[in-house]
């Protein structure tokens, strides 16, 4: 069984981008204090620049992207972060490793799929 699987909570969420700042993810969740972010990476994946914006695309075994994990409570946190994040990114599982202790979890993350612009 695929985890984490839908309806699943809480859940791991790897950021590479913005929603990695910690006040930008405060105010979009309704935190009344600022979110608890692990340093972690995940592999697979690299980052190609959208515009302004950093964008997650699939890349060999060996690449990885560096950023934070965060974990999310609710569903409704959920679909604020897939709002924010618009169509142009889907929700992938990805293996997180936390930079702190080396362990790792199963969770979610943003991969671009707009596919023009990169």
């Amino acid at each position: 069984l695929a985890r984490p699987s839908q309806e699943e909570y809480p859940v791991w969420y790897f950021f590479y981008g913005t929603l990695g700042e910690p006040d930008r993810l405060k105010s979009l969740l309704g935190l009344k204090k600022g979110p608890k972010l692990s340093p972690a990476s995940v592999k697979g994946g690299r980052i190609r620049m959208w515009g302004k914006y950093r964008a997650l695309v699939d890349g060999s075994p060996d690449d990885g992207v560096s950023g934070v994990a965060y974990e999310v409570q609710k569903e409704e946190d959920e679909q604020n972060l897939r709002i924010y994040e618009s169509a142009k990114y889907e929700v992938v599982r990805c293996k997180i490793q936390f930079r702190d202790d080396g362990r790792e979890v199963w969770g979610l993350t943003f991969r671009f799929c707009g596919g023009e612009g990169l």
